[in-house]
């Protein structure tokens, strides 16, 4: 079974060619085929492996017969297991909903397999040189399919994901360099014991070390995260649920198993602190957003803060919550963009400006929206709720990320009943008076996936203590007894939630007031340049680098 695993990485690249066949002969449909038969599969051999990784057993797999010392080896663990779950769950998904869609040729059925070959790789990857290699596959064909519709927003999106991301790996090449140099190796299982034996602040290492996690930092939005909003947010609609629910996940996944591994606690902390900051920021800018998939896109950057928090606390239930709400990012966030997506597809507008009370001519996709709204919002018995507690949780001995995070429940309250405003209320002008048509088109297998996506965010909240535990011994090894945290027994918890969403309606009243409309004006106004971006990549860099100096 060990050899076998090398198929995660295999069989999408072996099936990325039936898509081309379409090139020859038009009449010969193998694109959607390649890929139903590669989710098939991949799912299969996933839960093959399933009783041995919840054993605690690793599958190590060295490609071509090569002595691991210069083969390329390649490991299947408990962390990796997961990401390749939540990984074929949601691209699933989206993919059915790019069936309902019917708009997408053949050779986006070739990117999206190759995509999925990409962040296999990373997954399973063991040394330095192929996570590279993976990542830069994955990053080229998010490049292209960010653009796939080449409209100007989406081709800019593009661009400044491309670029930003070209820096970021060439900041991660710059720490490969100096690993190589002083090793004579790029495996990790080297890099651990390298990084423990010599002085583990010296300045060369430092740089290093930095600079691994800061390449991979830029794929994972939080440094900078500036780039994310634009490229999901105009990316074509399925491609937005992927990559916010899939691409910064596995991303996310390759930085938490290096800190792990060289055990970098003055990481976790700028993990904490950035976190904890991009989450507040996110969503003050979602508040202040009309256009419903930009708002969406800037509220992966907050939630994606709480992920970031919740590891950098370093504690088993602020870990086993970031890891948990990874996933339930993944399923509920995911679940959002195709929602909203929809509307947009069949009104042909993105502006709540323009399209509210939809639900009367909508109502299951109100209804899946209703159930991922609460889910982000964290209100029980969904997913968000259970995974957040975790996470709140494990910040216990850090007050300061504690609230912050807690502000920022209250602004995913407000913004989420604004975003709601879709679908309920009065309809509006040009929906009621027929100026804004509603298309009647059918739309089965995207309505399909996302009620699974719904049902899943349901069965993950109300399943969160059984889920809590798994996730822990996939990520740490170890298992953890999670029944001395009540997720459903605590009446403050309910009472905490209430006034949370309280207080994120008063928000919500206030943002939609007069002066509430100025100051989302001014806030929206306020815009990095694209040199600041990267300024700031590089600041970030520095950053990371004085943490982990001690400065």
């Amino acid at each position: 079974m060990n050899d076998s695993i090398v198929l995660f990485v295999a069989l999408p690249l072996f099936l990325s060619f039936f898509p081309l066949l379409e090139k020859i002969n038009h009449n010969i449909k193998l694109g959607k085929a390649a890929s139903v038969v590669y989710f098939a599969v991949s799912f299969i051999m996933l839960f093959i492996y399933a009783p041995g990784i919840f054993s605690g057993k690793e599958y190590i797999s060295v490609v071509g017969g090569w002595t691991d010392i210069v083969g390329i080896s390649q490991t299947l663990d408990g962390f990796s297991w997961f990401g390749f779950l939540l990984m074929f769950t949601v691209s699933f998904f989206s993919m059915m909903y790019s069936f309902s869609e019917n708009t997408y040729s053949s050779s986006f059925y070739f990117f999206f397999l190759v995509l999925h070959a990409g962040m296999a790789g990373m997954l399973l990857a063991s040394d330095l040189f192929n996570l590279f290699v993976f990542l830069e596959i994955t990053g080229i064909c998010a490049y292209v399919m960010i653009a796939w519709k080449k409209k100007e927003k989406a081709l800019f999106a593009s661009f400044k994901y491309l670029m930003l991301s070209s820096l970021g790996i060439s900041i991660f090449l710059l720490g490969v360099f100096i690993i190589y140099s002083n090793t004579g190796s790029l495996r990790f299982d080297i890099l651990a014991d390298y990084y423990k034996a010599e002085n583990p602040h010296s300045l060369s290492t430092v740089f290093a070390v930095s600079a691994l996690i800061a390449g991979i930092g830029v794929r994972t939005a939080f440094i900078p995260y500036t780039w994310l909003p634009d490229a999901h947010a105009y990316a074509p609609h399925p491609v937005s649920a992927v990559l916010s629910g899939v691409v910064i996940k596995i991303s996310f996944i390759a930085v938490c198993k290096l800190i792990m591994l060289l055990d970098l606690f003055e990481a976790r902390i700028f993990l904490l602190w950035m976190g904890s900051a991009i989450s507040l920021i996110g969503v003050i800018r979602a508040l202040t957003q009309t256009d419903f998939k930009v708002l969406l896109a800037w509220h992966s950057v907050s939630q994606m803060g709480y992920v970031f928090a919740g590891f950098g606390s370093g504690t088993v239930y602020g870990i086993t919550g970031s890891v948990f709400h990874a996933l339930s990012h993944a399923l509920f966030k995911s679940l959002l963009f195709l929602s909203v997506s929809l509307v947009i597809i069949m009104t042909g507008e993105r502006s709540i400006k323009k399209v509210t009370g939809i639900g009367k001519k909508l109502p299951l996709a109100a209804f899946l929206f209703t159930v991922a709204a609460l889910s982000i919002a964290g209100v029980p018995p969904f997913t968000g709720y259970a995974s957040k507690k975790l996470i709140l949780a494990g910040l216990k001995n850090y007050p300061a990320a504690y609230w912050i995070l807690i502000f920022s429940s209250v602004g995913t309250f407000a913004s989420f009943t604004k975003l709601s405003l879709i679908f309920r209320g009065k309809m509006s002008k040009g929906i009621a008076e027929g100026i804004i048509p509603v298309n009647k088109k059918s739309f089965f297998y995207g309505y399909a996936g996302m009620s699974f996506l719904a049902a899943l965010c349901l069965a993950a909240g109300i399943c969160g203590r059984f889920i809590a535990e798994k996730t822990a011994f996939l990520v740490t090894g170890e298992f953890n007894n999670f029944y001395s945290i009540n997720l459903w027994n605590d009446p403050f918890e309910y009472v905490k939630t209430l006034l949370t969403a309280a207080a994120g309606f008063v928000l919500y009243r206030f943002v939609m007031s007069r002066k509430g409309q100025k100051l989302q004006h001014y806030l929206k106004n306020i815009r990095l340049s694209f040199d600041s971006q990267l300024v700031l990549l590089i600041c970030g860099f520095m950053a990371i680098s004085l943490f982990i100096y001690k400065i």
